[in-house]
């Protein structure tokens, strides 16, 4: 099954300009600012019948947003959040103002969850990447700056049924910040594979980002379409791939020194060495550069040993550009979406234990949560679950997270 991009879609997703803003042309063919999330969800197609509406789009997702932000982790938390929510917080928000009583109305609950289980995922998706996209050029301000961005998916077990398999999503988050940059659905028809290019379509310009992700995704189809747009990968050489990781395990590495070593210390010790070398000739995959063997040895506290591996990689980074001590950082940074962003959504914001099956529900109230660790980490908070904590304290704080005061 071959992913095919919505014209919305293509609509909202945009490259960035020269100076790091991320527009995209309205009804009227102005430019609007991706940067404020009102704009951004102004950009999302509202599936409802026009007439009748008594509370706009924006509202509504401002609302759902704010309270998983807050730590909101299902339908009735989300419920009770809106309903306790204050007549300041929902002027903030744009609410509908009643002429008769002069006072905010909140949407009815059931009208939120009605509303959500309809909007499209696929606009969502392309409408808060297209505001990361902005976010990014602005977070790395050299435009000769590498940016290092991770590709991995993620199962949302709670959406299984007997009948139906449990959703899976992919991500593409930036590995040095722990922004979740873009995510799409995969099609329980296809595979995460096809969902590559699809996913980083949507950010726009990928000029500088190198991209790592699992052996999955070592496709020479994928190192064309990076390189096509300007983009660079560091990808893992494993059995998908047996021409290739037999010609580089063929190598004379015991001649090839060590070019960086990093040291961890939590549970255990952690030891990676790396080497690195110039691809060599005739090396079976395209636009390659350099080649390296990466180990992993964990030990215990008395330096027992507990477990090792070795990687065997790829990147078409040439070395001015990638020492062995930043390939190993990058090569590392894979593991980090794991950490930082879905053992975060699964723990502290509770998608695993969510039971929200209807529609495309689940892919959108996902879509927020990692949205909700983002805006929490650019506040400088660390622990996510302090960052809810600090949210629920004050109606105000998630909408200052949120960037949505005045």
């Amino acid at each position: 099954m071959q992913f095919a991009m919505p014209p919305v879609l293509s609509a909202i997703t945009t490259a960035v300009d020269d100076a790091g803003q991320c527009e995209h042309p309205d009804s009227s063919g102005e430019a609007v600012d991706m940067a404020d999330l009102r704009h951004v969800w102004a950009q999302i197609p509202d599936p409802r019948d026009p007439h009748g509406r008594r509370h706009r789009l924006v509202v509504i997702l401002a609302l759902v947003q704010a309270a998983i932000t807050s730590g909101a982790t299902s339908y009735a938390a989300i419920r009770h959040w809106i309903a306790r929510c204050p007549q300041h917080v929902l002027e903030q928000i744009g609410a509908r103002r009643d002429r008769r009583t002069g006072r905010y109305q909140a949407p009815h609950p059931d009208t939120v969850c009605r509303t959500i289980a309809r909007v499209n995922a696929a606009h969502v998706d392309a409408a808060y990447a297209a505001h990361r996209a902005g976010q990014l050029r602005e977070l790395y301000d050299d435009p000769g700056e590498l940016i290092p961005m991770t590709v991995d998916g993620k199962t949302q077990r709670g959406t299984a049924t007997p009948g139906t398999p449990a959703r899976h999503r992919l991500g593409a988050q930036l590995a040095d910040d722990a922004l979740m940059v873009a995510t799409i659905d995969v099609s329980s028809k296809s595979n995460k594979i096809t969902a590559f290019a699809p996913l980083l379509d949507q950010i726009g310009c990928l000029k500088n980002v190198v991209i790592s992700a699992d052996r999955l995704h070592t496709q020479q189809e994928h190192a064309r379409y990076l390189h096509r747009r300007e983009a660079f990968y560091v990808f893992p050489v494993g059995g998908n791939q047996p021409g290739l990781f037999d010609q580089l395990d063929a190598l004379a590495w015991k001649d090839v020194p060590i070019g960086w070593t990093t040291y961890d210390r939590g549970h255990g010790r952690t030891e990676v060495p790396i080497q690195v070398m110039p691809a060599p000739p005739g090396t079976r995959f395209p636009h390659v550069k350099q080649v390296f063997l990466l180990e992993r040895y964990v030990y215990d506290l008395r330096w027992k040993p507990l477990s090792s591996v070795a990687v065997l990689g790829v990147t078409h980074l040439p070395a001015t550009l990638a020492t062995p001590r930043r390939l190993a950082e990058l090569v590392r940074g894979e593991w980090s979406i794991e950490n930082k962003d879905h053992y975060v959504r699964d723990v502290t914001l509770g998608e695993d234990r969510c039971r929200v099956r209807t529609a495309l529900a689940p892919s959108i109230l996902a879509t927020m949560r990692s949205y909700a660790i983002g805006a929490l980490r650019l506040l400088g908070f660390t622990n996510i679950a302090d960052g809810t904590r600090w949210a629920r304290d004050d109606f105000r704080n998630p909408l200052i997270a949120l960037g949505l005061t005045m």
